[in-house]
């Protein structure tokens, strides 16, 4: 399995890393391949020149990413500047998919008119080192884009796969249109711009998909809901929601326990289920338990109930002695309260009596469900 590497300065180090090695074996491709493409009389072998220079610019754009989307979270970005890793993979997909159209469109052109030549034997050697570099090339982008959960890295990985692909495509072209299939390496650009477009479209529908707070699929999601029920405390749950920026995933959810469990009991089951979550989930950045004491519609209520200090006031119009604390249950629109009185306070009124004033207050105060007696 391969390690996770969290740090911003790391993650910016290694990508830049890559995006240096990409850039320099896709220009010395794409130069290669245009020179001995427009030499050799080959439109597919510059067609994947192209398609080399199209990695290029990609290199130049993960760098960008690598330094400006691993940014520490700043007083205007309080969540980071992950999304600039998103925007950089929209922009290398629609690099693809405009340059697979473009040379879609010009192979086309020459098909329709004939416009065929023959190839020079070099051309078929070059689509041979061509295959040989980008699948290097591809393995080890793939295995750093893996180990910092890069999904602007692996949009390169791929982009380094497809020009391997599109040099195989090219390679049969070639070696057809040297048998004499003249048109084979027309037909060859063509394929190699569906590769392209494929992939460009691939990686521009994921961004979008990020950008518009697309959530996880509901296989991620079903072991989550599964860790959070099996929670002690954790009664049930709904409102699990997720979405996902660059390679973090920010998560929040609400949780239902006993509606008499104290706050702090509360809040320790919403540590108890984070954990667990985060353990289970690394790329789990950030996450928000809302604690539910029942279940609920999540709207704007029509009123609110009275506060502890409203509460207070109007119990003391019946109680004309000190209440040392009470608990309160905001439970279905109402509130039931356990008030705690001084045991000195039974020496000056017998118990009936107090309890007695509990019955009038809650037949006068309409918001109380009920009122129990406690003694300190």
């Amino acid at each position: 399995m391969d390690i996770q590497l969290n740090s911003s300065k790391e993650r910016y180090q290694r990508g830049r890393q890559v995006a240096w090695v990409g850039a320099v074996v896709n220009f010395g491709l794409a130069v290669f391949k245009l020179l001995i493409g427009y030499f050799g009389r080959s439109q597919a072998l510059m067609a994947d020149g192209v398609h080399s220079f199209a990695d290029l610019i990609c290199d130049f754009l993960v760098l960008m990413a690598a330094k400006y989307g691993n940014a520490d979270a700043d007083e205007d970005h309080p969540y980071g500047h992950y999304r600039i890793e998103t925007l950089i993979t929209l922009a290398l997909g629609s690099i693809l998919i405009f340059i697979g159209i473009g040379i879609g469109i010009d192979a086309a052109f020459d098909i329709a008119h004939g416009n065929f030549a023959k190839p020079s034997i070099w051309t078929v050697l070059v689509a041979m080192v061509s295959i040989v570099s980008n699948e290097g090339l591809f393995f080890y982008t793939q295995k750093v884009a893996n180990q910092l959960d890069s999904n602007a890295l692996r949009a390169n990985a791929s982009h380094a796969r497809s020009d391997s692909l599109a040099s195989v495509v090219v390679l049969i072209g070639l070696i057809g249109a040297l048998k004499g299939w003249l048109f084979l390496d027309a037909v060859a650009a063509i394929v190699v711009s569906f590769i392209i477009i494929k992939m460009g479209l691939h990686w521009a529908w994921h961004a979008l998909s990020e950008l518009t707070d697309k959530g996880l699929d509901e296989q991620d999601l079903t072991p989550m809901r599964e860790i959070i029920l099996k929670t002690e405390g954790v009664l049930a749950m709904h409102q699990l929601r997720t979405r996902k920026m660059a390679s973090r995933t920010y998560l929040d959810v609400h949780i239902l326990i006993d509606p008499y469990n104290s706050a702090s009991e509360g809040h320790q089951v919403a540590e108890r289920v984070h954990v667990k979550l985060t353990q289970k989930f690394p790329d789990l950045f950030d996450m928000t338990i809302h604690v539910d004491v029942e279940n609920h519609p999540e709207i704007l209520p029509d009123h609110l109930l009275l506060t502890r200090s409203e509460l207070t006031q109007e119990l003391l119009k019946y109680f004309d002695f000190k209440i040392k604390n009470m608990d309160l249950y905001y439970l279905q629109n109402q509130i039931e309260v356990r008030l705690f009185l001084s045991l000195e306070v039974l020496s000056k009124i017998s118990q009936p009596e107090l309890e007695k004033i509990c019955s009038e207050c809650v037949r006068k105060i309409p918001i109380l469900k009920s009122i129990q007696l406690g003694f300190l």
